[in-house]
């Protein structure tokens, strides 16, 4: 049994429960973060104001203009995948001018 948990993969039930939620956290947020971003980019000076705003604050910026997408409520964990998105996509149009 030792070899089985420690070479062989096996978890208990609690850490399959925790990755399951892991997994489908993750898979929700890589369908999510692309529409918040586009949300996002499409408000009237969003932009701008998260530009100016510090790094450690741009989760409230987004969770200002983006309440919601697709029935997810905006949590924290949301506004930061979005607020990273967000850095990314401004990121990609600076390179490309």
């Amino acid at each position: 049994m030792a070899i089985g948990f420690a070479w062989g993969g096996w978890v208990t039930g609690d850490s399959a429960r925790v990755m399951r939620a892991s997994a489908e956290t993750s898979g929700r947020m890589s369908v999510l973060v692309p529409l918040c971003v586009a949300q996002f980019t499409a408000a009237d000076g969003a932009l701008a104001k998260f530009k100016a705003t510090g790094p450690y604050s741009r989760e409230n910026v987004v969770g200002e203009f983006v309440k919601s997408v697709a029935s997810t409520n905006m949590d924290y964990s949301f506004a930061k995948a979005c607020a990273t998105g967000i850095e990314t996509e401004i990121g990609k149009t600076a390179t490309k001018t």
